[in-house]
């Protein structure tokens, strides 16, 4: 009871009372003396409900993502200025050397032999089909000339070949590869591939390949002799990829095409953790398993991509372990052997004999009891710079390079330059090889064009992303909608969005390494593939790794983390210069400091290393 005789109202009564809404004074801020007024529960009252109620006009945005409008470039890209051929003949230095004579262009309507669907390569109709929705319509001259070799499509000969980056050569063992499971209903292949990415690379585009293709099975016992060899009792061709880290749970009996790493051809069951690839006590071989099994009669075809890479101190073993088994076998198994990088002498393409051995690659052909075929043919020619204190210079101005180092510093080149690239007043652009490498990455997209980047290692990836996005010259409509769906679906995989290609991607800018997984390479390579995305920076596992040609490739230094990039590794990386059926050429810029000169010009120089065993005792070998 109150002094006055009064019941006090309580909160309860006062809610009875009002019968209105009363709206939150949460964030509704009173003047102090109104505060200081408040003596009693009635007044207290009064204030709240004098403050005004809020009305809910929030209206839910619809389905349809609206991209923002992107910020201006905050970073100037330095202009790359062209300068006119001082004298007469060709300003640009092209490897003509990998270029053929007009008349050694595919065209089927002059060499009928120059499509698949030719009779003496015996592919049914249906693949034939496919290849050409792959954009496979006709061969070019080396590839008819290899295939039809004795005994090759037949498969009762081995073979080793070699032919530049981009030249088709994978195209040249997936038809014998398919020609020999297609032939049988039990045959088997093996597919060995240095890297995962280019693993996944493959299996997708085999899958696509065989797509509604089936295997000859001629007579009931053969079709009973399908059911037998796998869970799959149809006669379609089932591709299956093995390699760290997938959860396919396929046995030897499950597939028709294993893809597999190296580690994964040999050691199928256990998961590969870096520098443990010799890590074998846990699991079974996959030859082994279909030794074990007796099914080892049904491996047909072995296909061993960068065989160069046999020489690798690391993981050289591990194919030289396979090839070994293969070889000594009872049954005739077929050996196809590929590389862009073995060591070949001038001349003209042809096959050539173990008797005249060039360097040691026939040696290698000879152990592997293979033929052995070269060809220098590259359906786009490449033009090669030398970047160097903002001036690019034509390879053949190695000399003057080769001179500059023992110069003073300031002094200048006695090589007319090709282009200048002028100096950058930002303070993150004031070194020449960054500034550089910005320039004409801008330059290259602000035509129209794709470009590969490639830096020493994943952070230097990430920063030189940055970089080059930050001078990247802003867009509008509908590309910028297709780059927001790019960082839409970025976001929805399960690892999230990375902050770094957050802020990229939007600009058309990428990066591309080993700490990205499947799902995002898959994303930020088919968003390049499709002119989504302009620049892709990459360490150099992309150099053999995923198929994406650019107009221009961009070296940042000749140094791959510490070590310095070898020549096998630089044609590599070049290789991926010009696309075909888009660019007439292909450019690749070498960036480099001064200090550097001397070891940018014997690398350009240098031949390729010989290739030898890791087996031998002065080799690393075998280590548990």
């Amino acid at each position: 009871m109150a002094q006055d005789g009064r019941n006090p109202l309580t909160s309860v009564d006062i809610v009875r009372q009002n019968r209105g809404k009363i709206a939150s004074t949460s964030a509704f801020k009173r003047p102090f003396e109104q505060i200081s007024t408040v003596d009693s529960p009635v007044q207290f009252h009064q204030l709240v409900t004098s403050v005004p109620v809020i009305k809910n006009d929030f209206i839910r945005p619809s389905g349809e993502r609206q991209a923002l409008p992107l910020q201006p470039a905050r970073l100037t890209a330095s202009k790359v200025r062209k300068i006119p051929c001082a004298g007469t003949g060709d300003c640009n230095d092209v490897e003509r050397a990998e270029r053929l004579p007009a008349g050694s262009q595919p065209g089927s309507f002059l060499n009928p032999l120059l499509t698949l669907s030719h009779p003496r390569y015996g592919l049914p109709e249906i693949l034939v089909k496919n290849f050409a929705s792959l954009g496979v319509e006709t061969i070019y001259p080396w590839q008819s000339s290899c295939l039809l070799g004795r005994g090759l499509l037949t498969g009762e000969k081995n073979l080793v070949y070699t032919a530049p980056t981009g030249g088709g050569k994978s195209l040249v063992a997936d038809v014998l590869m398919l020609k020999k499971v297609l032939g049988s209903s039990y045959a088997k292949a093996i597919l060995v591939l240095p890297y995962v990415a280019l693993v996944q690379e493959k299996v997708n585009w085999l899958r696509k390949a065989v797509e509604g293709v089936q295997k000859d099975l001629q007579s009931p016992s053969q079709l009973a002799e399908a059911k037998r060899s796998g869970w799959h009792s149809s006669n379609t061709v089932r591709v299956v990829g093995f390699f760290g880290g997938s959860k396919t749970r396929a046995t030897w009996a499950d597939i028709d095409i294993a893809v597999c790493t190296f580690e994964k051809a040999l050691y199928p069951e256990i998961v590969i953790k870096p520098m443990d690839n010799a890590n074998s006590s846990q699991a079974n071989m996959l030859v082994n398993t279909a030794i074990e099994q007796c099914t080892i009669d049904d491996l047909g075809v072995v296909v061993l991509d960068e065989l160069h890479m046999i020489d690798d101190e690391h993981r050289g073993y591990l194919m030289e372990l396979l090839a070994t088994k293969i070889l000594s076998l009872e049954h005739n198994v077929q050996l196809v052997g590929m590389s862009a990088t073995l060591p070949v002498r001038n001349g003209q393409l042809r096959y050539r004999t173990v008797a005249k051995p060039c360097q040691n690659t026939q040696l290698l052909a000879k152990w592997l009891d293979a033929k052995y075929y070269e060809s220098k043919y590259r359906p786009v020619p490449i033009k090669e710079y030398l970047v160097l204190e903002n001036s690019v210079h034509p390879v053949s101005a190695l000399s003057a390079f080769s001179r500059a180092a023992s110069q003073p510093r300031g002094s200048s080149l006695s090589s007319t330059p090709s282009m200048i690239i002028e100096s950058s007043t930002h303070n993150e652009l004031r070194h020449p090889t960054i500034n550089a490498v910005v320039a004409l990455a801008v330059d290259t997209a602000s035509q129209g064009y794709g470009a590969l980047v490639f830096c020493g290692g994943r952070q230097a990836c990430q920063t030189t992303a940055f970089l080059i996005s930050q001078a990247m010259p802003a867009c509008n409509g509908e590309l910028l909608e297709q780059r927001q769906d790019i960082v839409h679906d970025l976001r929805g995989l399960s690892t999230g969005l990375d902050e770094t290609l957050e802020k990229t991607v939007p600009r058309g800018v990428a990066f591309h390494h080993a700490g990205l997984t499947t799902e995002e390479r898959e994303i930020l390579a088919r968003a390049y593939d499709t002119r989504v995305i302009s620049v892709i920076v990459a360490t150099c596992s992309l150099a053999a790794g995923i198929n994406l040609p650019a107009r221009r490739v961009i070296l940042n230094g000749a140094r791959m983390g510490r070590e310095p990039i070898g020549p096998a590794m630089l044609r590599q990386m070049r290789g991926r210069a010009g696309r075909k059926g888009k660019d007439d050429f292909g450019e690749s810029f070498l960036c480099c400091q001064k200090a550097d000169i001397d070891d940018v010009v014997q690398l350009i120089e240098a031949d390729l290393p010989k290739v030898g065993s890791s087996m031998t005792p002065e080799r690393r070998g075998i280590k548990r």
